[in-house]
């Protein structure tokens, strides 16, 4: 009686297909995930430069009030700036819906989420130190600090904290994640003035 089996060199064939198959896909899937991760970083690196930007537009619109100090230390800075909040319905621009006015805002480095979070109040708010909601304006960093630079003929220096007055302008160090993991840490500075500190 003849019994029905896989020869050995069928099981082979088939072992060997099997192997380039799972290679393959093996190989598909790690492209991806290279991928996925280059263009990622490519988004959070956009994301520093919109940040970058924000940031230099609150400092230019920064004015010197005596209510509102610019004061800040190395993970935090907040000062008096033109803002844009939603008309109050009983002022004579409640026809505009989105107005500029004085106020304040603030940007924080969450050190436990590892974002960076902007909080703005209007004129009347700012009297009250209370802010109004807050936004993510960069996600997924690493590390944040802000330094500030004030001027003058016999002394300039950068410092971790604000001293008296608005200075002539914030340096911002960004440290963002490798693109891979155990690849090196991105490191984005810029350094920008305030027109009203000069």
């Amino acid at each position: 009686m003849r019994r029905k089996a896989f020869t050995l060199i069928e099981i082979l064939l088939v072992c060997s297909i099997f192997a380039t198959l799972s290679i393959a896909i093996f190989t598909c899937l790690s492209n991806g995930i290279t991928l996925w991760h280059r263009a990622n970083q490519l988004v959070t690196e956009e994301d520093v430069g919109l940040f970058f930007d924000r940031f230099s537009s609150d400092l230019r619109n920064t004015f010197n009030y005596s209510k509102f100090v610019f004061t800040g230390d190395e993970f935090k800075t907040d000062f008096p700036t033109v803002v844009w909040t939603s008309a109050d319905h009983v002022s004579v621009r409640a026809g505009e819906g989105v107005v500029d006015q004085l106020g304040r805002v603030q940007y924080v480095y969450d050190t436990g989420r590892g974002v960076v979070l902007r909080r703005q109040a209007n004129y009347s708010q700012a009297l009250q130190d209370a802010w109004g909601g807050e936004e993510i304006v960069l996600p997924m960093v690493k590390g944040v600090s802000f330094h500030y630079f004030y001027s003058s003929s016999r002394d300039p220096r950068m410092v971790v904290e604000p001293g008296d007055g608005i200075p002539a302008g914030v340096e911002i160090d960004i440290v963002l994640p490798g693109a891979a993991p155990g690849s090196e840490d991105k490191v984005f500075r810029r350094y920008m003035p305030v027109p009203v500190g000069v």
